[in-house]
């Protein structure tokens, strides 16, 4: 739990930010797939095979959204501490690459593993960028 409490605020509103969007995300989805096969949604029961990689998908692209929050974070003060100014430009492009080959490397785990679906895990991925959106507002609200 040392993690968490080392984090700003601002990167704590933002996982909750993240969460609270992916839990939009799955709703919205849901309703979406099952509206796309409109006559089974009236004719026959709820089917958990069909919803089921979307949500799953979501919640791998969710927690890939959380962890590059806390690889940012923790990133940004590694690059401030340090001293020498072309040694923290590398340090920024190396964080930034790795963030993006683990972004690449769940995209590829919703796209081959069918137990996650690639729409959802898209989705997930994404959700950090509305959060980011949002963040600004909750902290603005936070301080008045």
């Amino acid at each position: 739990m040392s993690l968490f409490s080392s984090l700003s605020k601002t990167a704590k509103i933002m996982i909750v930010s993240v969460i609270a969007v992916c839990l939009v995300l799955l709703a919205l989805g849901l309703i979406i797939i099952n509206l796309i096969d409109y006559y089974k949604w009236f004719g026959e029961e709820f089917e958990i095979e069909k919803n089921l990689p979307y949500a799953m998908g979501l919640t791998l692209g969710g927690v890939n959204s959380i962890i590059k929050v806390i690889l940012i974070e923790k990133g940004l003060n590694r690059t401030f501490d340090t001293e020498d100014k072309k040694h923290a430009e590398n340090l920024g492009k190396l964080f930034y690459f790795g963030r993006s080959v683990m972004s690449i490397a769940v995209l590829a785990v919703g796209a081959i593993v069918p137990f996650f679906g690639l729409f959802g895990t898209v989705t997930g991925i994404l959700a950090l960028r509305f959060a980011a959106y949002i963040t600004p507002i909750i902290e603005s609200k936070q301080q008045q």
